[in-house]
């Protein structure tokens, strides 16, 4: 499946209306979460819970790293269109606060792989933004597995040299649900950094 749909990229890209750019990305940032709930039907959640106990689980920040095809429409300039692999880590840190101020800590990372495609626009010069989505699988999770997060993202191509966007993802599904939580989705804020190798006209 993902070899047909390479040829298919491939093959749009070499039509006579466009050219393909291809190259190293790579990008970080902040991670967000949001609506996370302590699982309840798990006895011992239930009891910590009872003694006071706060739960958190935090998302701290992610790494990236991919490959691009941008594919660019010759005759309509202003549109261009991004394909990329991606391999995803996010760092959790995950705290139960007692009621007497002890705490206990512990760090995990979830490694995801990702096909992120956005429809571009270029606004003025190298300035451009983008909207899309970025199916994700995560590869080691205690949660969801899936997730299909919406895609923005702001960014300026410094003379097809290098090209620096800065990206938001909203996920949707509930990628946070252990033993610990019965849910919570996750977003982040990064930015990342597209380096061109080749050029297919």
């Amino acid at each position: 499946m993902k070899k047909h749909l390479l040829f298919l990229f491939l093959l749009v890209a070499m039509s006579s209306h466009a050219q393909l750019r291809t190259g190293l990305l790579v990008g970080g940032g902040l991670g967000f979460d949001r609506n996370v709930a302590p699982n309840m039907k798990n006895p011992d959640i239930i009891e910590k819970v009872a003694k006071g106990t706060k739960l958190f689980e935090d998302y701290k920040f992610n790494l990236q790293l991919g490959y691009r095809f941008r594919i660019e429409d010759k005759k309509h300039t202003r549109w261009f269109y991004d394909i990329d692999p991606l391999v995803n880590a996010k760092v959790f840190k995950s705290k139960d606060v007692r009621s007497d101020a002890g705490r206990v800590e512990a760090n995990d990372a979830n490694l995801s792989l990702a096909l992120s495609s956005s429809v571009n626009y270029k606004i003025v010069k190298g300035l451009y933004a983008g909207l899309g989505l970025e199916p994700t699988w995560y590869v080691a999770s205690d949660g969801k597995k899936f997730d299909i997060p919406l895609l923005w993202k702001v960014g300026y191509n410094i003379n097809n040299k290098i090209d620096i966007s800065v990206n938001y993802r909203l996920g949707f599904t509930n990628t946070i649900d252990t033993e610990k939580f019965r849910k919570g989705q996750i977003s982040d804020c990064n930015i990342s950094v597209f380096i061109p190798f080749t050029l297919c006209k």
